[in-house]
């Protein structure tokens, strides 16, 4: 059996249609998950960040 990608965990965390802190997307993805968010919208998905304090950012994907 494969190992999911990083990719195929960003999505699968971000498909629920809620935002998710920065500092989950580091602990279930990886903590490079910047370069994933990057991969992600080079392939088409829409991943949208906002600012909640500061330094503190949230992340989310609609299909």
């Amino acid at each position: 059996m494969k190992k999911p990608t990083n990719l195929q965990k960003l999505l699968q965390l971000l498909k629920d249609g809620q935002w998710h802190l920065a500092e989950e997307l580091a602990r279930y993805v990886s903590f490079r998950f910047g370069h994933t968010i990057h991969e992600a919208r080079k392939k088409g998905y829409d991943i949208q960040k906002r600012m909640i304090s500061h330094n503190v950012y949230e992340y989310f994907w609609q299909q």
